[in-house]
């Protein structure tokens, strides 16, 4: 169902019929852990039900429900019917790939990613809940990242409701609260711990909504209404007492359902104790609905009739319009769009000029900055989004020759002089918030700032009804006016009884004549006046128009002169974010133009370049630096080229390592105006990238160092090859290892280039303190130059100069004995050198003692086959699965062989010894044996081969068959 349904249309209207709040609560990042500590504090009926919008994978089923059901005691469900019943104290998930939208009763479900919204999620549902549910919707932002659901916050705040962010401190993912928070629609900042107790609170008030002004206590609310207006006058100065009662009302019953009070008097209270909170209530009556090309026809008419207009300017050279409330600049940006493409393509074309004007400070600095979300381009048709706007990340900005024709000014409609001499005013959708007296009084005030023949351009719901003699319609559908030229006017007055300009048909004339006899002196040659009162009402008339006329032209210097002023502390600061922010970076970055010349450079840029201040202005190519760069000129000429960033890694002459990258220097109309230079010092970078390269290296050095020696089976050749594999690797010419036994060490044939073998044998002890204290500690001895070092019998074992490594290798706290690596020069051993010998020689050890231990079982093997032979009848061998040709089976008795055969097979399959009484023939009868089977088992365990014999275990017995 389209969001323009009718079902919408009466939610505008205010006439959902829902009869209980609804809570929507969007999250991303974290989001679930949030709820995790929000839902527990729900009772199982608290009133009012939520649905949860979360970021989930379009692709994947989502379990979310089943997650918040752990912790919730309201029944959880995820969303999959069209349509869905909202029913009371319930809770429903939004699924994968879809988005939510909620009508009066029912959620509805639209196929994300199908074309028809740029809005995320989030914001898809607030703005249909704000627009359902309004004084009864609360909006609860927790955890995640972007700012998904601010724009649904701010539609929820205009429609009355309630909105909550969770403390960004508290967060997970504190960057989707904080955007809101520093948008400035939260309501409410809590931590998810203590939001469930507000939301409680907040929407039992909602589910009794305060009657302000109405019931048994109607005149003291009134006054206290009253009173609540004249404070927020007093403290900020803006007057709201010429706001339809039942908008300030509104606004005010969300004030006092956020702080829990129940009248309006508890409420004055309140405020009279809270000067902050005036200027809430005021941000809050500051209606600030807006948006691109609003009512998208009404434009297009406008578009029409606007255009001989423009035309007709050209005689006095300037287009003037004004667009009034103006908010966030959304509707003075589209008059702008509508009237720069009017005069586009005529041949001299006026100049335009908009004055945009509210009284909201923090809207007029949206409306300056003219940078708005992505979601923009469901406002702006394409053409005007690509001619009159820059993406700037996930937003848009106004170019700067859109911005240039509006001056935005702080400026209250309703109390200060209007502007003057104007083509085109327009004000929409902001006198439907005034009584009928202001609406008139705006009304004239519009028809003084017109020209002859200006236009006035309202919002649908409003019209030119008030004072229909000063304007007449020239499109009344679409709410488009031209004033009309009034003759004779009179002085009237605004609803405050302030005297005005004359706007009203004068009095019928009168024939009395008034003499001014007195003149002041000095008041030159002026002889005496007698005018009718008749001609003094048209000269005070016009003389009160003048004085206004003059009032509106120091308005529009002043405003003038304030958005200059603007903007010259805008540029300031521009500029001096630029240099704190070059300064804070702290990186070298070059500008230069399209001929290479300097414009700009850092303080480092000067440490590459041998820049000066008077550089600027001077090739780049000119000047010396310490780069090896010969492709400089043509890199740059390539940027210009493709309009395209490039980068290039370039070492310098003091061994340092930059990434240089250019990139086009784009003005803000996208004009390359040069490129701009940046060196990025990678040398740390490199080191660590060159110490990674080592490290990975040494790991693949280590891999095939233990494939190499693995399958050797000679414990001594596993020593040797080890041991010049690694002396090659190190670079060493002496690596050997030394056994220890019984507190001696003895040096066994190691590897030697070049230079004789290690050799020597003596006490450990001997070996120096120095050493012995490292291999305590599990560290390797290092030595980088023996002449200065005392390092005991180890020196002495390696030649007495030049440099060693050494480092033990143990078995639980046993020493086994230790490996010598040295060389006759003195070295500086990094810090992977020391790393890798370690852990080459802990290998090498390793494969020593396994093919040690193999070789000593392979003997005790070879003794007890040796020993079997000696007194068994039969031997046998089978491989690890105990298969053999089962020829030993012959020489039992036949009625045994099957119990023989089972013991073989459960010996195999339980991997054990196992044994079984038989009768085994001999010498024509049959005597007892025993039947034996023993798996020979490899280092891990593993059974690698079986062995069998039949030992006799007594005489010769007599039965030829049956059982023993």
């Amino acid at each position: 169902m389209p969001m323009n349904a009718p079902n919408t249309l009466k939610a505008e209207m205010g006439m959902a019929s829902v009869t209980f709040p609804l809570v929507g609560i969007g999250a991303s990042a974290g989001g679930l852990a949030a709820l995790e500590r929000l839902l527990p504090g729900l009772p199982a009926q608290p009133g009012f039900s939520i649905v949860v919008i979360m970021h989930l994978l379009p692709d994947h089923p989502s379990q979310c429900a089943e997650a918040l059901q752990r912790f919730s005691k309201l029944p959880v469900s995820q969303v999959t019917q069209h349509p869905t019943e909202v029913l009371v104290n319930h809770i429903y998930v939004i699924a994968p790939g879809t988005l939510l939208k909620v009508e009066d009763r029912y959620l509805f479900i639209d196929e994300a990613n199908a074309g028809h919204t740029t809005l995320g999620a989030i914001d898809y549902f607030f703005h249909s809940l704000a627009l359902s549910h309004r004084q009864r919707a609360v909006g609860v932002l927790l955890s995640g990242m972007g700012d998904d659901g601010c724009g649904g916050l701010a539609a929820l705040r205009e429609q009355g409701g309630s909105t909550i962010v969770q403390l960004p401190q508290d967060a997970q993912f504190g960057t989707l609260p904080q955007a809101a928070i520093k948008a400035s629609q939260a309501d409410i900042i809590l931590p998810a711990n203590d939001i469930a107790a507000r939301l409680l609170m907040l929407c039992n008030a909602a589910a009794s909504p305060v009657l302000v002004g109405d019931g048994t206590e109607a005149e003291a609310e009134a006054q206290a209404l009253q009173e609540v207006l004249e404070m927020v006058h007093r403290h900020t100065g803006h007057d709201f007492r010429h706001y339809k009662r039942p908008t300030i009302q509104r606004r005010l019953e969300r004030h006092l359902h956020l702080h829990g009070v129940h009248n309006v008097a508890a409420y004055r209270t309140l405020m009279a104790n809270d000067g902050d909170e005036a200027r809430r209530l005021m941000k809050d009556l500051l209606i600030g609905v807006t948006g691109f090309f609003r009512d998208r026809q009404a434009f297009e008419k406008l578009r029409e009739t606007v255009q001989p207009a423009v035309l007709e300017a050209r005689t006095k050279g300037e287009f003037r319009a004004w667009a009034a409330a103006c908010s966030t600049g959304q509707e003075a940006y589209s008059l702008a769009m509508l009237l720069a493409d009017a005069a586009r393509n005529m041949s001299d074309p006026p100049r335009i000029h908009i004055f945009a004007s509210d009284i909201d400070e923090q809207a007029l600095g949206v409306a300056r900055a003219g940078l708005y979300p992505a979601t923009i381009q469901d406002e702006v048709p394409q053409e005007s989004l690509e001619r009159y706007f820059v993406r700037s990340g996930k937003q848009y900005r106004v170019r700067q020759p859109l911005r240039e024709l509006i001056t935005f000014a702080s400026h209250n409609l309703l109390r200060d002089p209007p502007f003057s001499d104007l083509d085109l005013v327009s004000c929409r959708n902001f006198m439907i918030y005034l009584d009928r007296a202001m609406q008139r009084h705006v009304l004239q005030r519009f028809h003084l700032s017109l020209g002859r023949g200006g236009m006035l351009f309202l919002g649908s719901a409003e019209t030119e009804g008030g004072v229909p003699e000063l304007f007449s319609p020239l499109d009344r559908t679409h709410r488009i006016y031209r004033a009309r030229v009034i003759k004779k006017l009179a002085p009237v007055t605004e609803p405050g009884g302030e005297v005005l300009a004359a706007v009203e048909p004068p009095l019928p004339p009168l024939q009395h004549r008034v003499s001014f006899a007195h003149v002041p002196n000095g008041a030159g040659a002026a002889l005496p006046l007698h005018l009718s009162l008749d001609e003094l009402r048209d000269r005070l008339s016009l003389a009160e128009s003048g004085c206004e006329e003059l009032q509106s032209h120091n308005e529009e210097l002043s405003t003038v002169n304030a958005e200059l002023k603007a903007r010259l502390d805008d540029s300031g600061r521009a500029h001096d974010d630029l240099a704190n922010l070059i300064a804070s970076v702290d990186l070298a970055t070059i500008f230069v133009g399209p001929d290479l010349t300097v414009k700009r450079f850092t303080p480092r840029a000067a440490g590459i370049f041998n820049l000066i201040p008077r550089d600027v202005g001077r090739s780049l190519l000119d000047i010396t630096n310490r780069l090896d760069y010969p492709q400089l000129k043509e890199d740059v000429a390539a940027t210009f080229g493709s309009l395209q960033p490039l980068e290039r890694e370039v070492a310098a002459t003091d061994g340092n390592h930059y990434i240089v990258r250019m990139r086009p220097y784009r003005t803000g109309e996208d004009v390359i105006a040069g490129a701009v230079m940046t060196f990025f010092d990678i040398s740390l970078r490199r080191a660590a990238e060159d110490v990674a390269r080592a490290l990975a290296s040494d790991q693949e050095f280590l891999l095939q160092l233990g494939d190499i020696l693995r399958p050797q089976s000679d414990p001594m050749q596993v020593l040797a090859l080890g041991c010049r594999l690694l002396g090659e690797r190190l670079a060493v010419p002496q690596l050997a290892f030394a056994r220890i036994q019984s507190g001696r060490y003895a040096v066994l044939p190691g590897h030697a280039a070049g230079v004789p073998a290690l050799h020597g044998e003596g006490e450990v002890e001997d070996l120096g303190q120095q050493a012995l204290a490292c291999w305590r500690a599990g560290e390797t001895a290092v030595e980088a130059d023996l002449s200065r070092a005392s390092a005991g019998g180890l020196a002495e074992l390696a030649g007495g100069r030049g440099a060693l490594l050494a480092t033990a290798c143990r078995k639980g706290e046993q020493w086994l004995g230790f490996f010598l690596a040295c060389q006759a020069a003195a070295r500086e051993w990094s810090a992977t050198d020391v790393a890798l010998f370690s852990e080459a020689v802990a290998r090498i050890g390793v494969e020593f003692e396994r093919a040690r231990s193999q070789a000593a079982l392979r003997a005790s093997e070879t003794r007890m086959r040796d020993l079997l032979r000696g007194i068994a009848k039969v031997c046998w061998e089978a491989d690890a699965s105990g298969k053999d040709s089962e020829a030993w089976l012959a020489a039992i008795h036949p009625d045994d062989r099957a119990r023989a055969q089972a013991m073989w097979r459960e010996a195999v399959r339980t991997c054990s010894s196992r044994e079984a009484e038989v009768r085994l023939e001999d010498a024509g009868g049959w005597s007892r044996a025993s039947v034996l089977a023993n798996p020979l088992l490899d280092e891990q365990g593993d059974v690698r081969k079986w062995t069998g014999c039949i030992i006799d275990l007594d005489e010769r017995t007599a039965a030829p068959s049956g059982s023993i």
